[in-house]
């Protein structure tokens, strides 16, 4: 499915990438408080992706612009990233096909919403740092 990384902290994400849910923190600057909010993630040929269920209105979305220094976490298992809007037209589709492969048979009517326009346009990469 998606490429191994060479780092520790890149093979963590795409490990934890594998699972269905995870928990994003986001903060809108340092010193704000902490936010934290289960979402889905998606692993592609390219990279790790996350989008946003409330499309741009969602607060860990809103967040994560303001301030791209994320924690993705699974259980005790942390990863600290960068999530950077993406707007590859190609990337895009392979994270459409990403997300419905891999929720879309179990959770149909859950997978819908993730592939609108609205909330497509919420793609983010992530990067770990």
């Amino acid at each position: 499915m998606a490429k191994r990384a060479a780092k520790p902290a890149e093979d963590l994400l795409w490990k934890i990438a594998e699972s269905d849910e995870v928990e994003i923190e986001t903060r809108r600057d340092a010193r704000s408080p902490l936010h934290r909010v289960t979402i889905w993630i998606v692993p592609t040929e390219d990279g790790v992706y996350i989008r946003s269920y409330k499309g741009k209105k969602g607060r860990w979305y809103q967040e994560a612009l303001a301030n791209p220094l994320v924690t993705v976490r699974l259980g005790r298992r942390k990863v600290a990233a960068r999530a950077e809007p993406e707007h590859n037209p190609d990337l895009i589709r392979a994270v459409n096909a990403a997300y419905s492969k891999k929720y879309g048979e179990r959770w149909p009517d859950e997978t819908k919403p993730m592939l609108r326009r609205s909330v497509i346009a919420t793609t983010l990469r992530l990067t770990p740092v």
